[in-house]
């Protein structure tokens, strides 16, 4: 039965082959905008990260310039006087230390506008000398506590009671609990380093993380972003710097972030990635809507190209099924002037041609028909002929309808092949239909008896041409001689391999009426002179004549099987078309 393929028509054809012109071009531009933006991202993150430095260079030079301010208050003579023989002055010299040492803290304070207040302690004395003034009373337990943490971080930066201190003691001494002589402390404006913060970055926020107390500070811009930038900020890094990105709440936000190993302190800065990319994503949005419109476009130019082809075609094909009907005066006209006008004038042309050629030869080609008829009908095999259609009785008497189609089918295939004309030669594919055709046959009568395997031949086969009948006999030769006596378990096999520029061909039964006497006598007269003028037919009729069309490296060799019947070996060259 006979499957009838799909169409592919020549719209979706058009489409898919614009598609794939066009596809290329919006690949490489998808390519192009993702690395665009990869690039803009990271020039983004690098100017990050330039602020990042430039601020927190800036602040820890600030904190070591007022440190280094301090140590050199420490050793002052007024503050080393005050600290350690104050109690042996008189009131009126201690006074006057004190209004030294006030002026002198009053200067310290303006050096710095991140300097927020200044502290001078005198325990031998109970005084805390600020800036313009001093007040009684020091609290040492809390001093004596803020030395204990400040034993026990790495960074000179205290955060104690939400302020972020600079402290030095007289004497220092890291393993001693006894009480300093002095100390001073420095009070670092939060609000002066908020303002500071904020100037680091236009769109997003900025948090500056103190490792030691796990305190932050923050602009008034950033919001719900503290804890999760918080998190991140405070994860342990190879590198002083890096960038990176976070997600939150489904959106992206481009993080720089620097650490300070002197003060323990790290300086993230964030910004919205959809801000940055904004007229990226509009370029990018023009590009998807382009490729849209590309698609629209192609669809539409496609349709219109398909009905400029489609309507010429339809003439053509409409023509050209009336000439299959055997009307030879249908004639054809194109209203442009192309291709098509070309085509149609052409098929009048050979419409007007095949009308007198047919009239020329009928007559001619009716007789040679009736002698090629007579001829090959001679051919056919009366007993096979009678087998077929007592099968086919058969199915017709059970009613067995579609089988009776299907062997029908089979046989009117065989016969055609038998009574076509008379040509010496044909492709390989022709004798393969046929003894396909024949096998069917066989299979429809003997059923399960007969097992058949015939191996497809992997090699184009429409260009090999080979005398005709040179399959079916071997065939024919197996079931008759080896297969049909035996009342189950048959089995023809039919396999291929091409070996050099031979194509090889083995035929192969398991019968069991072969005699070793009869292989030898079979293969004498195979290898005996085509001249010799024995059988027309069978197996040595297609060896001699496969010797007559390839030459003597050519034909038929028999052999006994690995399965104990008759096996018969073909080689055919291959045509260089084949090759």
């Amino acid at each position: 039965m006979q499957v009838q393929r799909k169409r592919f028509t020549i719209y979706p054809k058009l489409l898919i082959g614009f598609l794939i012109a066009i596809l290329p071009v919006y690949m490489l531009g998808i390519f192009l905008n993702h690395q665009v933006a990869n690039s803009l991202r990271e020039h983004i993150l690098q100017s990050m990260q330039t602020n990042v430095n430039f601020y927190l260079t800036s602040l820890t030079d600030e904190i070591r310039k007022i440190d280094k301010y301090k140590q050199s208050l420490i050793v002052d003579e007024d503050v080393m006087t005050l600290g350690t023989v104050a109690p042996a002055l008189s009131e009126n010299e201690l006074r006057e230390s004190i209004l030294r040492l006030e002026r002198k803290l009053n200067l310290f304070k303006d050096s710095s506008s991140y300097i927020a207040d200044v502290t001078f302690y005198i325990p031998s004395i109970d005084k805390r000398i600020k800036p313009g003034n001093y007040t009684e009373g020091v609290p040492m337990d809390q001093l004596l506590q803020i030395r204990s943490q400040m034993r026990h971080q790495l960074s000179p930066l205290i955060w104690w009671n939400g302020k972020i201190l600079l402290n030095s003691y007289f004497p220092e001494s890291p393993l001693s609990d006894r009480p300093p002589a002095f100390m001073i402390e420095i009070e670092l404006d939060q609000n002066m380093i908020r303002k500071s913060l904020a100037n680091v970055v236009d769109q997003g926020g900025a948090l500056l993380y103190l490792h030691d107390s796990n305190n932050v500070i923050l602009n008034n811009q950033i919001q719900s972003l503290t804890q999760e930038l918080q998190l991140l900020v405070s994860r342990e890094i190879e590198s002083s710097s890096r960038n990176d990105i976070l997600k939150y709440d489904g959106q992206r936000y481009l993080v720089s972030l620097q650490k300070s190993q002197d003060y323990e302190m790290t300086l993230a800065i964030y910004t919205p990635e959809a801000f940055i990319m904004s007229d990226f994503d509009k370029f990018n949005a023009l590009f998807w809507i382009l490729f849209i419109v590309s698609v629209i476009v192609i669809v539409l130019f496609s349709y219109w190209i398909l009905k400029t082809i489609r309507n010429p075609l339809r003439k053509m094909v409409t023509a050209f099924r009336r000439v299959e009907q055997g009307d030879l005066t249908i004639r054809t006209s194109q209203g442009s002037n192309d291709e098509f006008r070309d085509l149609s004038d052409q098929f009048n042309k050979m419409v007007k041609q095949l009308q007198s050629l047919i009239q020329e030869v009928y007559e001619q080609q009716i007789r040679s028909q009736q002698s090629e008829l007579k001829q090959l009908q001679s051919q056919i095999n009366p007993h096979f002929l009678y087998n077929s259609f007592f099968i086919l009785h058969q199915l017709i008497e059970f009613e067995d309808i579609d089988k009776a189609k299907e062997f029908v089918s089979y046989l009117g295939h065989y016969f055609q092949f038998i009574t076509r004309d008379a040509k010496s030669e044909l492709p390989l594919s022709q004798e393969i239909k046929h003894a396909e055709a024949y096998i069917n046959i066989q299979s429809m009568r003997f059923g399960d008896r007969i097992q058949v395997a015939f191996e497809p031949i992997q090699i184009p086969t429409d260009f090999l041409f080979v005398p005709r009948l040179i399959l079916q006999p071997i065939i024919e030769n197996a079931y008759t001689h080896g297969l049909e006596s035996k009342p189950s378990g048959a089995i023809l096999r039919i396999s291929n391999q091409v070996e050099g520029q031979q194509l090889q061909l083995r035929f192969e039964d398991n019968g069991s009426l072969l005699t070793d006497e009869e292989l030898g006598q079979l293969t004498d007269k195979l290898a005996m002179d085509n001249s010799f003028g024995i059988e027309t037919t069978g197996i040595i009729n297609v060896h001699r004549r496969l010797q007559i069309k390839f030459g003597a490296g050519s034909g038929l060799t028999v052999y006994r099987n690995d399965m104990g019947g008759l096996g018969v070996f073909m080689q055919i060259p291959l045509s260089k078309e084949v090759e």
